[in-house]
């Protein structure tokens, strides 16, 4: 991948997650310690940045680096949910897992259906 599509991807990315975490550009960039001129040249692809500052951003916006650095794909969003379930106790994954499990015995597997 040359570092152009790279800087585009996580660009997109980081400007995705971030609408759907209600951020403004400056509260994410105050929240990640960093400028909002930064931000607003990594969300148009213009820049890159140090892996602290990924994570930082990752971290600010509840998502895993994968989320940033790749394009949408079942891995990244599996890796999100991940993430979204590291701090919960026990009791709240089991009560996920049993909503997780409804839901794929309820809805039918759109790639087996013809």
């Amino acid at each position: 991948m040359s570092e152009e599509s790279l800087t585009a991807i996580v660009g997109a990315n980081i400007e995705k997650c971030r609408t759907k975490a209600g951020l403004t550009q400056s509260e994410l960039a105050e929240k990640a310690g960093v400028g909002v001129a930064f931000i607003s040249r990594v969300e148009r692809g213009q820049k890159l940045m140090k892996l602290q500052t990924l994570r930082r951003i990752a971290e600010v916006l509840n998502v895993s680096c994968d989320a940033l650095l790749y394009p949408e794909s079942k891995k990244t969003s599996i890796a999100n949910i991940q993430k979204l379930l590291e701090e919960k106790s026990p009791e709240f994954i089991s009560s996920v897992e049993h909503v997780i499990r409804a839901c794929v015995e309820h809805f039918p597997d759109n790639d087996n259906q013809k």
